[in-house]
This record gives structure tokens, C-alpha cells and sequence, in this order.
């Protein structure tokens, strides 16, 4: 039986749709796969967006999550970005307006760099 995907709020329902441009993916990530997520009662979020880049060796994910206040993306992007890892990969998050944006990669320097590509292309899904 097949899951239906959850309903979302205009706002992420944009970035969901907006392709995803070779110049917003991560060097030597060809595949990208979008998940759509439902509101999350747990973490106050309205819904969510995950977007996987792969290869054949490794994978690196952004997420758009939507609060209803800046205030609350701020603690839930403080929360991701804080999360221990234990070496295994790196995050990094920010909050952009309502939108806690965060991101994971195997190194510090690829998440610094992935995390402006994801808010690039939450950027260009507004217009």
C-alpha cells in the first residue's frame, strides 16, 4: 500500500517543487531525492522538506522545517545545529525567518559550504 504524501503549507510545498539547480547541490552528490514531511506536534513544526544528495559512497541531506515564530526556528535550528554526532558526520543550521534550515555533511567545512547552497535555494523558492 502506498503512503500518501502529507499535505504542506504553501511556503514548503514551493520548496518541494523548485528544482533542485547543479549549482545548489554539493560537489560529487549527483542524486537527489525530496521528502516531504508532515507537522510534527513533538517539535512544533507546521511540516517539513528533506532533500538527500547521493552517491555511490555517501549521502548529504538538507531539511527545511516551518515554525510558526522566528523565535521557535531559532531554538529548533540551535538544536540541530548542537545535535552530537560523535564524529560520524557534521551539521549546521540557521534559522531564516519562520524556516530552521539545516544540513549534514562528512566534514565542518562541506556542511559551512552546504548550508549556503540550502539557503540559496530556500531563497529562490520565495520569489
Amino acid at each position: 500500500m502506498l503512503a500518501q504524501a502529507p499535505k504542506l503549507p504553501p511556503a514548503l510545498e514551493r520548496i518541494a517543487t523548485t528544482p533542485v539547480l547543479a549549482s545548489e547541490k554539493p560537489a560529487g552528490y549527483p542524486h537527489v531525492k525530496i521528502t516531504r514531511l508532515a507537522a510534527n506536534r513533538r517539535i512544533h513544526t507546521l511540516g517539513g522538506v528533506r532533500i538527500d544528495f547521493s552517491n555511490s559512497h555517501a549521502s548529504e541531506s538538507e531539511s527545511y522545517a516551518l515554525l510558526r515564530t522566528h523565535a521557535a526556528a531559532l531554538r529548533l535550528a540551535h538544536t540541530e545545529a548542537t545535535v552530537k554526532t560523535g564524529g560520524l558526520f557534521h551539521t549546521r543550521a540557521v534559522a531564516v525567518g519562520r524556516f530552521a534550515v539545516g544540513v549534514t555533511a562528512t566534514t565542518k567545512a562541506q556542511a559551512k559550504t552546504f548550508l549556503s547552497l540550502a539557503v540559496a535555494h530556500l531563497r529562490r523558492s520565495e520569489r
